[in-house]
């Protein structure tokens, strides 16, 4: 499988389960619903310089779209060794690229 990289943003990004927990206290990390996935990545996202939303939409339970990339929270560990997720951009679709704002 190859890996999909987008190269005007970094969307490289991780958070522990209690980050989210704390920051967002309606999610429950170990059993995330659908929606979840899309609130999470925008959370993080907007936290970085230079984010521009041209669009989302919730994919599943497991991924959501962002800026016509397809992403992925994968169950690990963040940057401080904490259960968490870090972000997996798994596809991208050209036709959402059309779409975009």
């Amino acid at each position: 499988m190859s890996v999909v990289v987008p190269e005007d943003f970094d969307y490289s990004a991780s958070i522990s389960f209690l980050e989210i927990r704390d920051q967002l206290p309606l999610i429950d990390p170990e059993n995330l619903a659908v929606g979840d996935v899309l609130t999470i990545l925008l959370h993080l996202f907007q936290q970085k310089p230079g984010f521009v939303d041209r669009g989302h939409d919730t994919n599943n339970a497991e991924t959501a779209w962002v800026n016509a990339y397809l992403f992925r929270l994968k169950q690990g560990r963040d940057d401080q060794g904490l259960e968490g997720y870090v972000v997996e951009c798994i596809g991208s679709s050209v036709d959402r690229m059309a779409e975009l704002l």
